[in-house]
């Protein structure tokens, strides 16, 4: 396990709570711009809204949905590292399900945009500010999310010189599965993919480039 050094302070607490509020809040505004959201986003979405659909689970949440895939992949790092240091990453792991589902109720339940401008500036911003809530976890030294060890993983078992590979084939498996639960939802009835967009792919190229000017602007020392 790579780890980073963890500073305690009351600084680097708030980046870290703040880091998840804007995710939270960045997932519901690129959710709400019905133009597409990032890789993972589209499966919790998507199959939130299978089982609600599908299923008949109307209790279902995102941040439910977002708390079983992430604990998917945590299980098979854990299978793969047999590290138990690793357990920490169920914080951030159940702080982000938490915060999409507080943003979603207390704000986005009712949101339904029509006019394409607005659905633009959604999309625009919630693309810049999902960058800047994970460089925020990132800079406040705690454990980072469950996906950024995934990606290590990948690097390991493929010998990969660089992480931008392994990083591009983890969001384009998110996408294809993300995909494929839109088609069973979706397909039939509105002829679409659901959360899956064309601003999916997008946001997927754009994240990494996002995430330097993010780390550049903070001034993150980001090592591994």
């Amino acid at each position: 396990m790579n780890t980073r050094h963890i500073i305690l302070s009351r600084k680097n607490v708030a980046y870290y709570l703040l880091g998840f509020v804007v995710l939270g809040l960045a997932v519901n505004i690129m959710n709400t711009s019905g133009l597409g959201v990032g890789a993972w986003d589209t499966v919790t979405i998507n199959l939130r809204s299978f089982f609600q659909i599908k299923v008949g689970w109307e209790f279902v949440s995102i941040g439910m949905m977002s708390l079983l895939v992430s604990s998917i992949v945590f299980t098979i790092v854990m299978l793969y590292r047999k590290d138990k240091r690793l357990v920490f990453m169920l914080v951030p792991i159940a702080l982000v399900a938490v915060f999409i589902d507080i943003w979603y109720f207390l704000l986005f339940e009712p949101i339904e945009l029509q006019q394409i401008a607005w659905q633009l500036a959604f999309y625009v911003t919630g693309s810049l500010l999902l960058p800047l809530g994970l460089t925020l976890i990132v800079k406040s030294t705690f454990p980072a999310f469950v996906f950024d060890e995934w990606m290590k993983v990948i690097v390991d078992i493929t010998n990969a010189n660089r992480m931008l590979y392994p990083r591009l084939a983890i969001e384009a498996l998110g996408i294809a599965i993300g995909a494929v639960f839109g088609y069973l939802t979706f397909y039939a009835t509105e002829g679409d993919f659901g959360a899956v967009d064309i601003g999916s792919f997008v946001f997927a190229l754009t994240l990494s480039p996002i995430m330097h000017m993010w780390f550049t602007v903070l001034k993150v020392n980001h090592r591994g």
